[in-house]
């Protein structure tokens, strides 16, 4: 293992503690800038990452009773469609 990655691993996690900006945004670039990873794999690992450790936290957070439902609810109400909607769209872009 490359002991620089370690060491951008390490700055990031503690920028991403102090800040609360998401990791994706910063480990990402560095991966690809610093690190020649491929785009492709550099997004990917880190979606990967994203979806366990936001689904571990959230899962928490729910049984801690420390998410308002209700208030979830409705933003999935909007953000759900929205989203399927961004994917439709761009779907139609890529046909032509």
């Amino acid at each position: 293992m490359d002991p620089l990655l370690v060491v951008a691993g390490f700055g990031i996690g503690l920028l991403v503690g102090m800040t609360g900006m998401g990791g994706g945004s910063l480990m990402t670039p560095v991966l690809i800038l610093l690190f020649g990873t491929a785009p492709t794999t550099a997004i990917g690992s880190d979606t990967a990452y994203a979806a366990v450790t936001k689904t571990v936290g959230g899962w928490r957070h729910l049984r801690l009773k420390s998410v308002n439902v209700q208030l979830a609810l409705w933003l999935a109400a909007g953000s759900v469609p929205a989203a399927v909607a961004g994917v439709w769209v761009i779907s139609l872009g890529s046909r032509t």
